[in-house]
């Protein structure tokens, strides 16, 4: 190995000592002298476009986090689900987020800024992209317990002062007309953009049922299809035309549960299917199906209206089986690849184990 002669480095430069800047600079390559920063890591935008060459086919699986415990825990089990085949995660957080824009908003326990970007610096190590989640719209309460952006603005409820304790609904939406909410929703995105170090987001808006309903004052007789058109662009306008995000959906609302036989929870029978053809092409649709059929229609409609199309399942193995199996016949190059469900049924600790995630991504490797 070559080492300098500083001795002989220094006699050369005696002329120049007279220029300050000349013997500082000098001064600064002996040993000791130098600062032994690491190397700034590679920024995050060469390594998208370094992921997206390398990943053709996007392997994913979708998780929920509550907690920097549970954090952890993934970043423990990335090194198994990259080698698993894993390269995307959807990471569901909701409201579990220590929110500085809008603090009322944090439950007891939560995710912490600090532990989310620890988690998207060990995901890129693994090759994996990250994509964090909220649900928007719909899926303001679950049973009797209601999220925290209605519990702290009722004001924003597309059913204000009814049923009470969540009896006799699913689950509760906000209106997409008032006018002071979309600045409180997107200074949430805005902070998990950030600590998540994402470039794109995942809005959730699945099993929407509350819309268009009698008892908001400003969606009482709308169209429920240009309603959830609205929330849809609404969204996509701050994501993507603000934050240069990609955006990520589930599609069921976009589906006529009539006309390609689904049951209401995968497609609609409440009016909002109309709005396939009033929100943007560029947006990632997630059409989930869980049960085993020979034919998926959803799938190449989706692709023929111009979406990209990221197939996603659950579980029993055999059914994941069959709609992977049928969305490998679609020779689309908008059909993404496929996104695996857990719901709860594994653990983040042991999800690089389980069958409808390793099974069914092996046949798309």
């Amino acid at each position: 190995m070559f080492t300098p002669n500083y001795a002989r480095m220094a006699y050369k430069m005696l002329p120049l000592v007279r220029c300050p800047l000349v013997l500082l600079s000098f001064l600064c390559l002996l040993p000791g002298c130098r600062s032994e920063s690491p190397a700034p890591m590679e920024s995050h935008g060469a390594w998208l476009k370094s992921w997206r060459a390398t990943n053709t086919v996007w392997r994913g699986v979708h998780l929920i986090a509550r907690s920097d415990t549970q954090l952890g825990q993934l970043i423990e089990e990335l090194p198994k689900l990259a080698a698993v085949g894993v390269n995307v995660i959807v990471l569901e957080v909701n409201y579990d987020f220590d929110f500085q824009s809008h603090p009322e908003l944090r439950p007891e326990q939560f995710i912490t800024r600090a532990r989310a970007r620890d988690l998207a610096q060990a995901a890129r190590g693994q090759g994996i992209r990250l994509i964090p989640q909220l649900n928007c719209l719909g899926h303001q309460s679950w049973s009797r317990v209601t999220a925290p952006l209605l519990s702290k603005y009722p004001q924003f409820d597309e059913t204000p002062g009814q049923f009470p304790q969540n009896q006799g609904i699913y689950c509760r939406s906000w209106c997409p007309q008032n006018p002071d909410l979309d600045p409180v929703v997107f200074a949430l995105i805005d902070e998990f953009a950030d600590a998540f170090q994402a470039d794109a987001f995942h809005v959730g808006m699945d099993e929407v049922f509350l819309i268009a309903s009698e008892y908001c004052p400003r969606c009482r007789g709308g169209d429920p299809a240009k309603l959830f058109a609205k929330a849809v662009n609404d969204l996509h306008g701050h994501i993507v035309g603000k934050r240069k995000l990609e955006m990520l959906m589930w599609g069921d609302r976009l589906l006529d549960a009539n006309t390609l036989g689904y049951s209401r929870w995968e497609a609609a029978t409440n009016g909002t299917p109309g709005a396939i053809d009033l929100v943007p092409k560029d947006i990632i649709v997630c059409d989930w199906h869980y049960g085993k059929s020979a034919n998926y229609p959803s799938v190449p409609l989706l692709l023929d209206k111009g979406f990209r199309v990221w197939p996603s399942g659950w579980q029993p193995l055999d059914a994941s089986q069959a709609f992977s199996a049928f969305s490998r016949q679609q020779k689309n190059p908008r059909l993404l690849g496929y996104l695996c469900t857990t719901w709860g049924k594994v653990r983040i600790s042991e999800a690089a184990e389980w069958p409808p995630i390793t099974e069914v991504l092996r046949d798309w490797k």
